[in-house]
């Protein structure tokens, strides 16, 4: 059974959104709401604790009144960077926090399912992996995954190679793909441009 607040979750919002001319693209709205906050509120009931990934304007998300954590060391350097910057803060903590687990989203991507984590969790005990990551309409999602405490050692001497995204990072871990039922048109729909952000608007409930 899924231990949430062993879990911890952080929201990677850390890129420069050029493909969107530099905006932030966690605070574009959806449905008159951030997508940011679209993830959060799917996020928060899956995991025990939960901070933000950020590296540009750091200010717009104070309202939201959770932890940020900047990439330590190289800035805007990639998704891993994220990662492995939310596990050191984690890990200053960890003996008072019990955490032993990090799972990753994308806060671009503000629908998936309900009980990602759960899913996530269980095939990691069932595999004694190391980490797991989604599959979802034959797309690997590796934003969307779940990892023990213990990578980050090899994540570190993966970014000091210049290893930057978790995919990279596949043939170094034990891992598990978990596929996902595509059960929703909208799971999984990245907000990269205007388009997306309008099809977005059709495809996603309005929470």
């Amino acid at each position: 059974m899924i231990q949430r607040a062993e879990i911890a979750a952080v929201i990677l919002a850390g890129g420069k959104g050029s493909r969107m001319n530099y905006q932030d693209k966690a605070l574009l709205t959806l449905h008159k709401k951030p997508l940011i906050e679209h993830v959060i509120a799917n996020v928060r009931n899956q995991v025990g604790s939960l901070s933000i990934s950020v590296n540009h304007n750091p200010h717009l998300y104070e309202y939201l009144q959770l932890p940020l954590v900047p990439d330590y060391g190289n800035q805007y350097a990639g998704p891993l960077v994220g990662i492995y910057s939310a596990m050191r803060r984690i890990c200053e903590t960890r003996q008072q926090s019990g955490i032993k687990y990090l799972a990753c989203f994308a806060a671009d991507v503000p629908y998936f399912p309900s009980k990602l984590v759960a899913s996530l969790y269980e095939n990691l005990m069932d595999t004694n992996s190391q980490f797991a990551c989604c599959v979802c309409d034959n797309q690997l999602q590796p934003l969307f995954s779940l990892w023990k405490l213990e990578t980050i050692s090899c994540i570190e001497s993966a970014i000091s190679k210049g290893v930057f995204g978790p995919k990279l990072l596949l043939p170094e871990l034990s891992h598990v793909l978990v596929e996902i039922p595509f059960d929703d048109p909208g799971y999984f729909l990245n907000i990269n441009s205007a388009e997306s952000l309008a099809m977005a608007e059709r495809m996603i409930p309005a929470n």
